[in-house]
C-alpha cells in the first residue's frame, strides 16, 4: 500500500536493491586495483611532496576504487543477511473453507500508488517566552506531531464515597500544557506550559507527573452590575452534595485530541459573599495546544442594566459592555481563545472545501467556540444514495477536503459536525488520501444519540497537516463494513440528554465498542456516572431471533460485568481515581485504547487495562488486558478481580469450565437456590491454559423479539504474585444474582482472589488476559456469512464446545522472520528490518487481527503463502478498504493493522512486502 507523502517538502527518496534471479550480490567486472600497500602510501606521498601529481592521482584512484569494493562487498553481506530466511514458511495447502474472494493471485495486482517516502524524524523544541504563550518553531509536518494529543480526567475520581472529602479537580493534560480546575474554587486554578518530549502513550504511563507541578493562575469571569462586582467563584458541581454531584460537570467530547466539557450552574458572588440571580455556563474546549472559554451567561429574576463582562485567563483576556437593557432569561455569548505555540495563525491564510462524491459543497468556517475549522452537516443536508438505519450498510460517507494555506506548513484544527449520520450506533471516520488509502493520522470518534434537541451526531476531530499550497484529503465514515466484513469502531458516547428530561444523574465516561452498526457490542461506565460496574450493555453479532427474525437490529447476551471489585478499611468499595483514557485506535480493523490510573481515595491500587475489538463476520469479541499493582494493604475477602454478570431476567440453566486440554466439569445448575448463595465456591481451574468458562443453553425471559445467545470468558493468561508466592491457575465462582421467575437461577461468574488469600499486601500483583465472547444459540439464530461457524453451530447448539473451539483454535503459535512478536492473539509483530517479514500461523478461528509495528512507511502490502503461489491479500470493496494505518510520532514509524481469514487452516503463511 503506497503511501504518498505530502508531510515533507525536503526528504529524499532512498535507493533499493532489489533481487534479480534468485541473486541478492550485485554482479561485478573487470575490477582490476593496484596493489595498495603501506609502502606504495609512502611512495605517492613523497611523490606529492615533490609534487609528483601524476603519482598522486593514480593513488587518489586506488583509493576509490578500494571504496567502491568495501561499499559493494558490504552491501553484498547486508543483502545476504536481509533475505537469507531464519526459517523459511512452509508451503500450505489451501482448504476448501478458505473464502477465496479475500485474495487475489499476485499476478493480476497492478501497481496503483506512487511508493511513499519517509519523513525526516525532526521535532522542533518549543521555548517559553514572556506572554505565556510558545515561541513558534519552524514546523516540520509528521502524520501526526509528537505534542498533538490531549486527556481529561478527575484527578481524586467522578464517583467517591460519601465520607471522602477530597477536592472535585477537573484536568487537562495536553502535550503542551496542564490544567487544573477546582470545582468547589475556582481561586484554586493551576496552569503551566509543558516543555518536555513525552508522548501520547509516554504521557499516560507518566500518571499525573506531567501536571503535578502546576502554577496558581488567574481564571477571572466578573460581571459588574450597577457597580457591584461579582466574580464566578463555583459552579453548580462544586457545591452539590451525594455520590453523583459531579453530573453537573458534563462531559460532550474526549479523545486523542479534544476534550469538552461545561459547567453548568456557576455561582458568582461579590466581595461581601452575596450572590448574583443569574444561569450561567462555562463551556470548556481543550485542544493540544489552545484553550477555549466560552461563557454563556443571562439575568435571573431580574434583568441588568448596562452590565460589564470581564474574562481573563492568565495573560488572556476580553471585556465587553451591554449597552442598554439585558433582559431577564435572554442568553449571551462571551468568550477568549488562548492560543500557544503560534496558533492564532491558523485562523488566517487557510481556506477549506469540503465536498462529496455527489457535487454537494459544504461550507467550512472557522469556529470560535471549538476554537477550529467547523463544518455542521444538518439532518437531511446530505445526499446519500444508498439506505440508512438498521440496514447491512456497505457505503461510506465520504468527503473530499481540500486545503489552501498560505501559511507556512501547520496542523490546521478541524471538526466535522454530521448530525444523522448513516448509523450512529457503530460508525468509524477514517482521514485517507484522495484514493482512499488510510494516512495514520487520527481522526477522534465523538459522539451523542441521547439528547433530544441536537439528535444523534457524530463530532469528527481531527489536526490535519497542512504544507504552504494546497494539501487534499478524503474523509470515509464507515458503518456496517469496512471493505468485506463488519467494521470495529471503540467510541466515547457522551450521555447528556440521556434518561427522563434528560436528567439520569450521570455525564460521565462512557465508551462504546460496536462491530459493524447494529447497535452496542459492549460498553464501559468509566466513571461508574450511571451504575456501580465498569460493564454494562453486552450484545451479539448478526443474531437473529430464529431464522425468520429481524436482521441487522440490536440484540442481548446479557447485561452487565465488572473489573476489580474490593473494599477499604472503612468497607466501603474502591472507585477510580486519577484514571486516564488514551484512545490510541478507534478502528476500524482493531481498536485499541488504554486505561491507566488507581483505585481508592488513597490509590491503594495501580490499575493499567487495554481493551480491543475486532473486525470480523462471525461472533463479537472483547479482548481485555489488566494489570493490578497493590500499593497498600487491601481486604481480599468478598472482593473480585473480575466478574461476568448482574443481568436481570436471565436463565443459566448450565455452567461448564475448562482449559486446553479440554472440558473440566460442567454442571446442571439446580432450581432450589436462593439470591446470594454461592452455588459454586472458589474453584481453580487446572491444568494448563487458556481457561474458559461459558453458560450454555443462557436464554432470556423478557419477551422481546430480537437475538438473544450466552456469554463466556476466554482467560488466555494468568499470574498473581501475592505475598512472595505465585499463582499461575486462575480462580473462580459462580453466586447467584436473582431467581428469575418459576425458580430460574440467574448466576454471575466471578474471578476470585486464590483460594486462601485473605488480603493483599503492598507490591503484590495480578495480571492476566481475557477475552469475552458472545455466541448464538443455535444455527438459524446467525444470519452472517461465515459457513464454518454456521455448520459448527448446527452440530454444537447451545454447547460449551464453541467456547472450547475459540480458546483452543486461537491459542495460535507464531513464528516470524524479519521480526520479533510481541503478542500472539491478536497477532502483533515488531518488525526487525524494512524489507520481507514473513509470519507463519498455526490455527486460528474466524478472522484474526495482525498488526505489524516499526514500519518505515506504510508502503506494504500483505501476501498469503499457498503452496508455491503468493496471493496478495485484498478485501476492498471501495478501493483500499481493509487496513489500518497508525503512525508513530515518537519512533517515526508506522503500524499496519489487517484481518486475516484463518477458518479452516491448520497453519498460514504471509508475508508482508514493501508495496
Amino acid at each position: 500500500m503506497a503511501f504518498v507523502n505530502s508531510f515533507s517538502n525536503n526528504s529524499n527518496p532512498t535507493s533499493i536493491i532489489r533481487k534479480q534471479s534468485g541473486s541478492y550480490i550485485p554482479h561485478i567486472h573487470d575490477i582490476h586495483p593496484p596493489p595498495f600497500t603501506v609502502g606504495y602510501v609512502l611512495e605517492v606521498s613523497r611523490a606529492v611532496n615533490g609534487r609528483n601529481i601524476t603519482s598522486y592521482n593514480t593513488f587518489m584512484k586506488r583509493i576509490i576504487w578500494i571504496l567502491v569494493i568495501a561499499a559493494l562487498a558490504g552491501a553484498a553481506a547486508f543483502s545476504l543477511m536481509r533475505y537469507t530466511p531464519i526459517e523459511p514458511v512452509a508451503p500450505i495447502e489451501p482448504s476448501p473453507d478458505l473464502p477465496k474472494q479475500l485474495t487475489k493471485p499476485v499476478e493480476t495486482q497492478k501497481p496503483q500508488r506512487e511508493p511513499a517516502i519517509k519523513p525526516k524524524p525532526v521535532i522542533p523544541e518549543s521555548k517559553p517566552v514572556e506572554n505565556g504563550a510558545l515561541e513558534e518553531p519552524a514546523v516540520e509536518l509528521f502524520p501526526v506531531a509528537l505534542k498533538n494529543y490531549s486527556y481529561a480526567f478527575w484527578l481524586n475520581g467522578w464517583k467517591k464515597n460519601l465520607n471522602d472529602k477530597s477536592a472535585d479537580i477537573l484536568s487537562f493534560e495536553t502535550g503542551h500544557y496542564g490544567l487544573t480546575l477546582d470545582l468547589s474554587d475556582f481561586g484554586k486554578t493551576r496552569f503551566s506550559l509543558l516543555n518536555d518530549k513525552a508522548d501520547y502513550t509516554e504521557a499516560l504511563r507518566e500518571d499525573t507527573k506531567r501536571i503535578s507541578g502546576l502554577d496558581p493562575v488567574e481564571l477571572v469571569i466578573k460581571v459588574n452590575v450597577d457597580g457591584r462586582i461579582f466574580r464566578a467563584v463555583t459552579c453548580q458541581a462544586g457545591i452539590d452534595q451525594g455520590v453523583k454531584k459531579l453530573q453537573a460537570a458534563r462531559l460532550w467530547e474526549s479523545g486523542q485530541l479534544v476534550q469538552h466539557y461545561d459547567l453548568i450552574g456557576l455561582v458568582f458572588k461579590d466581595d461581601s459573599g452575596l450572590e448574583l440571580s443569574c444561569e450561567g455556563k462555562l463551556d470548556i474546549v481543550v485542544w493540544p495546544n489552545s484553550l477555549a472559554l466560552n461563557l454563556e451567561l443571562a439575568p435571573e429574576q431580574s434583568g441588568w442594566s448596562n452590565a460589564k463582562i470581564g474574562m481573563q485567563f492568565n495573560d488572556w483576556h476580553t471585556e465587553k459592555t451591554i449597552s442598554g437593557a439585558w433582559e431577564t432569561g435572554a442568553k449571551k455569548q462571551f468568550r477568549i481563545a488562548c492560543d500557544l505555540n503560534g496558533r492564532e495563525k491558523v485562523k488566517n491564510g487557510i481556506a477549506i472545501q469540503l465536498n462529496t462524491p455527489q457535487n454537494q459543497n459544504f461550507p467550512v468556517e472557522f469556529d470560535d467556540v471549538y476554537n477550529c475549522y467547523f463544518a455542521k452537516i444538518s439532518k437531511r443536508d446530505l445526499k446519500r444514495r444508498w439506505k440508512t438505519g438498521y440496514t447491512d450498510i456497505r457505503e461510506y460517507d465520504e468527503f473530499d477536503i481540500s486545503i489552501e494555506n498560505s501559511n507556512g506548513n501547520t496542523y490546521v484544527p478541524f471538526q466535522l459536525d454530521l448530525s444523522n449520520p448513516g448509523n450512529i450506533t457503530g460508525l468509524c471516520p477514517i482521514l485517507c488520501l484522495k484514493d482512499g488509502t488510510p494516512t495514520g493520522i487520527p481522526v477522534q470518534l465523538s459522539k451523542n444519540w441521547h439528547h433530544e434537541g441536537l439528535g444523534a451526531y457524530l463530532r469528527a476531530y481531527a489536526l490535519i497537516p497542512a504544507k504552504q499550497g494546497a494539501s487534499n484529503y478524503k474523509l470515509r465514515i464507515a458503518y456496517g463494513f469496512y471493505g468485506t466484513l463488519p467494521s470495529a469502531s471503540h467510541a466515547q458516547l457522551s450521555l447528556i440528554g440521556w434518561g427522563k428530561d434528560g436528567a439520569h444523574g450521570n455525564n460521565g465516561r462512557w465508551d462504546q465498542l460496536a462491530i459493524g452498526c447494529w447497535g452496542e457490542t459492549i460498553c464501559f461506565d468509566m466513571d461508574m456516572s450511571c451504575v456501580e460496574n465498569v460493564i454494562t450493555d453486552v450484545r451479539l453479532l448478526m443474531t437473529r431471533n430464529g431464522r425468520t427474525g429481524g436482521k441487522w437490529t440490536w440484540t442481548d447476551a446479557g447485561w452487565g460485568g465488572d473489573w476489580m471489585n474490593l473494599r477499604d478499611n472503612h468497607d466501603q468499595k474502591l472507585y477510580f481515581t486519577e484514571l486516564k483514557t488514551a484512545y490510541v485506535s478507534q478502528g476500524p480493523c482493531l481498536t485499541e485504547v488504554h486505561y491507566d490510573g488507581y483505585y481508592g481515595s488513597e490509590r491503594e491500587v495501580d490499575l493499567k487495562a487495554t481493551v480491543r475489538t475486532l473486525r470480523t463476520d462471525d461472533y463479537a469479541r472483547t479482548f481485555l488486558s489488566f494489570n493490578y499493582t497493590f500499593t497498600k494493604p487491601v481486604s481480599a475477602t468478598d472482593g473480585w478481580l473480575f466478574k461476568m454478570g448482574k443481568t436481570s431476567r436471565l436463565v443459566t440453566p448450565e455452567v461448564a469450565y475448562g482449559n486446553i486440554d479440554g472440558l473440566i466439569k460442567e454442571h446442571k445448575v439446580p432450581s432450589r437456590l436462593d439470591k446470594g448463595e454461592v452455588y459454586l465456591k472458589q474453584t481453580e481451574l487446572t491444568g494448563n491454559g487458556p481457561w474458559w468458562v461459558a453458560f450454555p443453553g443462557a436464554y432470556k425471559v423478557d419477551g422481546k423479539d430480537w437475538g438473544t445467545g450466552s456469554r463466556a470468558l476466554v482467560i488466555r493468561s494468568y499470574e498473581a504474585l501475592l505475598d512472595g508466592k505465585t499463582y499461575t491457575n486462575p480462580t473462580i465462582s459462580f453466586p447467584v444474582y436473582r431467581v428469575e421467575s418459576r425458580g430460574n437461577i440467574n448466576l454471575d461468574m466471578i474471578l476470585t482472589p486464590p483460594k486462601g488469600v485473605k488480603e493483599f499486601q503492598p507490591g503484590d500483583t495480578v495480571a492476566f488476559e481475557a477475552e469475552w465472547i458472545t455466541l448464538p444459540r443455535i444455527a438459524d439464530d446467525y444470519y452472517g456469512p461465515n459457513e464454518i461457524f454456521r455448520k459448527h453451530l448446527a452440530k454444537y447448539p447451545r454447547s460449551w464446545k464453541s467456547v472450547y473451539r475459540e480458546a483452543l483454535g486461537n491459542n495460535l503459535k507464531v513464528q516470524t522472520v524479519g521480526g520479533t512478536v510481541k503478542q500472539s492473539y491478536p497477532i502483533i509483530i515488531e518488525a526487525t528490518r524494512s524489507d520481507d517479514i514473513q509470519v507463519k500461523i498455526a490455527g486460528g478461528v474466524g478472522v484474526v487481527p495482525i498488526r505489524f509495528e516499526g514500519l518505515e512507511s506504510a508502503n506494504y502490502a500483505l501476501y498469503q503463502v499457498v503452496g508455491s503461489k503468493r496471493s496478495k491479500l485484498d478485501q476492498s470493496v471501495h478501493g483500499n478498504d481493509f487496513w489500518q494505518t497508525r503512525y508513530d510520532p515518537k519512533s517515526n514509524t508506522y503500524s499496519l493493522t489487517f484481518n486475516l481469514p484463518l477458518d479452516g487452516l491448520r497453519t498460514s503463511g504471509w508475508i508482508l512486502r514493501a508495496d
